[in-house]
């Protein structure tokens, strides 16, 4: 598989992360206020670094549990403003979990509704996906509406699925088929 990036998309770009990227991506997976819709701790900067290292370049695509980490940048500069992960759970069904991040300053403008768009249009184009979903804890309002701005269905609420920070939390599943991506592009189109 040999992925066409940078992907571009109407303000921003998707492209694999860099050295540079460290320190912007430890700025907010470091934060409590991060970590509170990302299913688990804050994260250490070696943590980072070994995230960014692994993820530097194309990697495998075939097999479940095979990861892409793309970074997410303004379409005219390389300045890190978050990420996208796409996760091929399912490899014999073309099953892909996707998942983002924003660093906080830069919540609010539509970027994660872009950059996820773009990455679900990736999936499907470049990845051979059938289906695309979303996993989020259920007080993360925002990804949410971002999800239903994709023209993903919400499928489920899994009730006190997870702990989160001592707590038991609710899990919303979204999801959309390659069928039902491509029908609602060719509606906007016409």
């Amino acid at each position: 598989m040999t992925l066409q990036l940078p992907l571009r998309s109407g303000r921003l770009q998707l492209r694999w992360p860099t050295e540079a990227d460290i320190e912007p991506m430890h700025s907010y997976q470091s934060r409590e206020d991060y970590a509170v819709h990302a299913w688990r701790a804050p994260r250490d900067l070696d943590h980072v670094v070994r995230t960014v290292e692994a993820h530097r370049g194309p990697r495998d695509w075939a097999s479940d549990g095979d990861s892409l980490r793309l970074a997410l940048s303004p379409r005219d500069s390389e300045e890190l403003v978050g990420e996208i992960v796409l996760t091929l759970v399912d490899a014999q069904s073309a099953q892909v979990e996707i998942g983002w991040a924003l660093h906080p300053d830069h919540t609010g403008r539509g970027y994660a509704s872009e950059a996820a768009g773009a990455a679900v249009d990736l999936a499907f184009e470049q990845l051979g996906a059938h289906r695309v979903f979303a996993r989020l804890d259920s007080l993360n309002t925002a990804s949410a509406r971002v999800c239903e701005r994709l023209g993903m269905r919400h499928e489920a609420t899994l009730h006190e699925s997870h702990r989160q920070l001592g707590e038991w939390r609710d899990e919303l599943l979204y999801a959309v088929l390659e069928s039902e991506r491509r029908a609602s592009q060719e509606r906007r189109a016409d």
